[in-house]
């Protein structure tokens, strides 16, 4: 710029104008992304990491030298252990819902009172309620990008197709993809189905009562007991409900196979073959575009391994030592070290909390149809999956990896519930703990970093939906922890299992006088303390007054999510894909038009 002589001075304030402005501007940019960056450094990610019905016994680390997790091995030792982690129900519906709000599922509406544990259909109406709140949804409001890949069981909609209250994206995450329901046998080509295998004479039984009815309307036409108008009602009425059964039982998988991408719904029937790797593949695609936003992120990776239907890819069949059960853990450990490396690829597995742990025990009782074993190994602990307050149901392999923050190699013994993590990851994320509900889960980074060896729970409550099965007892001196039963299952002989699997609402006998273990020194509950004993009755009169204090804090009215209205198969909640009407209803995600 070429400015006269006498303009000079004019000039130059110009100049030194346009500097300060340009300077002030760069600095405002600067300290923003300072900002951004101390936030995020100050504030860890998290990644969540949960299996589908891994048992205790299933792990390396915690104990199995036959079936190989290396990825959940290195957590472990470059971590803190677990051994006392315990879910807040032996079946998944209820204990989801527990760690994403840290409160009981009963507190939720999430615990039936007609034997109905967890949700059947997609098109269900139940589901965790939009009244929650969750630890995803207080991260993603205080500035955390969230996603869910994978598993969600816990409702997508309410009243219409579309409404999605029960949603993930409604329940704080940013992004889904997953299957909305579980999986199931019947989702598989071998030919299994849940419904048979748990009620082996299903069809026999509902063919038998609808033609015994339908006869017993005929006979009592004839005698002129009822009238014309009456018995034809009553005729098109019983053959529509047992037509619907039928056409249910033959329909699991076209209802209930379903892939969805956040509200839409991608893949119907799911192709189940590499479904791992194309979770892995949403998972560390997330991690890589969460790394440059300069924001905090939550990945909770919902692992459909190890439920059945079993679906380990060609790579992993055949592998294992454990039959096609072991290959699927094997691949399910795979996929941890995948997302364990996208961290350290973005560099950022030193600020990334990664939590690993199951949603109950394993299942002891499943099988495939050729009868090979299909189900988890619950290592010396009693029971499996749905048998109400038995470990092997929901003491679960967990570990907890922070580098530079928890120590590497140790172990906790101490009970700890999947319910601490909700205080726990929000004190991490410095946010406040909603002060208008009840919070059941205890913050356990004090223990979890070894500046305690106290558990955080005095009792802990081990329901069967909306009963307690049994209840953990920590004396405030002293290493015991007391575990009284009052209810025990009816195991077929010779085994700690059932048929097919373990009602708790079925298949238990109620105790009179209530079985207390000390499971600090008898962890195998082998042998009940003696009831004659004064111990007996201080440790039963402590943990019954806990029981009637924890029952007055249960609000009566709230709506029973699990209420047969609520499972039901609703059809004008069905999702159905592709270019045929219901129920021919088939499609496969675009974005993975063929296996790779």
């Amino acid at each position: 710029m070429n400015c006269p002589v006498e303009m000079r001075n004019n000039c130059l304030f110009h100049w030194f104008l346009v500097y300060k402005c340009l300077h002030a501007l760069l600095g405002l940019a600067s300290s923003s992304s300072s900002r951004r960056s101390n936030e995020a450094a100050s504030r860890p990610n998290i990644v969540i990491l949960l299996a589908d019905d891994l048992g205790m016994g299933d792990v390396g680390c915690f104990g199995n030298s036959t079936i190989r997790t290396p990825n959940i091995d290195y957590l472990a030792r470059k971590g803190v252990k677990l051994t006392q982690h315990l879910t807040s129900a032996a079946v998944c519906t209820p204990s989801r819902a527990s760690l994403l709000t840290g409160r009981y599922p009963i507190r939720m509406g999430l615990a039936s009172s007609n034997k109905m544990g967890v949700l059947g259909f997609v098109a269900s109406s139940g589901g965790i309620p939009r009244s929650e709140v969750t630890f995803p949804k207080l991260l993603q409001q205080d500035g955390y990008k969230t996603a869910l890949i994978g598993k969600w069981h816990l409702g997508v909609n309410c009243q219409s197709i579309g409404d999605s209250c029960h949603h993930p994206l409604k329940h704080g995450f940013d992004y889904f993809y997953g299957v909305p329901l579980t999986n199931l046998k019947d989702f598989s080509d071998e030919g299994g189905s849940v419904i048979t295998s748990d009620q082996k004479h299903i069809k026999i039984i509902i063919f038998t009562s609808w033609l015994l009815i339908v006869l017993t309307l005929i006979f009592a036409r004839r005698k002129d007991l009822i009238g014309k108008t009456f018995l034809v009602g009553n005729l098109i009425f019983i053959t529509t409900i047992y037509l619907v059964l039928v056409f249910l039982m033959l329909n699991v998988r076209m209802l209930n196979s379903i892939i969805m991408r956040d509200f839409d719904n991608v893949e119907q029937p799911i192709r189940l073959e590499n479904l791992t790797q194309r979770l892995v593949k949403e998972g560390s695609d997330f991690i890589d575009t969460s790394s440059q936003s300069g924001k905090p992120f939550l990945l909770f990776m919902s692992w459909i391994q190890v439920h059945t239907a079993l679906h380990a890819s060609s790579r992993f069949k055949g592998k294992s030592k454990h039959g096609f059960y072991g290959d699927n853990v094997e691949e399910l450990d795979w996929g941890v070290g995948e997302i364990i490396k996208a961290l350290k690829l973005n560099g950022l597995d030193n600020d990334t909390l990664v939590y690993f742990s199951s949603d109950n025990g394993g299942h002891v009782e499943e099988t495939q149809t050729d009868g090979q074993r299909a189900g988890g190994y619950n290592g010396i602990y009693r029971g499996g999956k749905m048998q109400g307050g038995m470990d092997g149901g929901i003491r679960v392999p967990t570990v907890a990896m922070w580098p530079n923050h928890l120590p590497a190699g140790s172990t906790i013994h101490q009970p700890v519930s999947m319910m601490d993590m909700f205080p726990t990851l929000l004190r991490l994320a410095n946010i406040s703990l909603p002060a208008d509900r009840r919070i059941d889960g205890k913050e356990v980074w004090p223990l979890l970093t070894g500046e305690t060896d106290k558990s955080s729970h005095r009792f802990l409550f081990h329901y069967c939906e909306r009963d307690i099965h049994a209840v953990r007892y920590m004396p405030t001196t002293g290493n015991q922890v007391f575990k009284m039963h009052f209810a025990w299952p009816n195991w077929v002989n010779g085994s700690e299992g059932c048929n097919f699997m373990c009602g708790c609402y079925r298949d238990v006998t109620w105790l009179t006088l209530p079985l207390l273990f000390d499971i600090a020194n008898d962890p195998m509950e082998q042998i009940p303390i003696n009831t004659s004993t004064k111990l007996y009755t201080d440790v039963k009169v402590n943990i019954q007054t806990a029981i009637d204090q924890h029952k007055a804090s249960i609000d009566k009215n709230i709506e029973n999510q699990l209420s047969l209205s609520n499972v039901l198969w609703k059809p004008w909640l069905q999702p159905c894909c592709g270019t045929l009407p219901f129920p021919f209803c088939h499609c496969s995600d675009p974005q993975y038009p063929r296996l790779y």
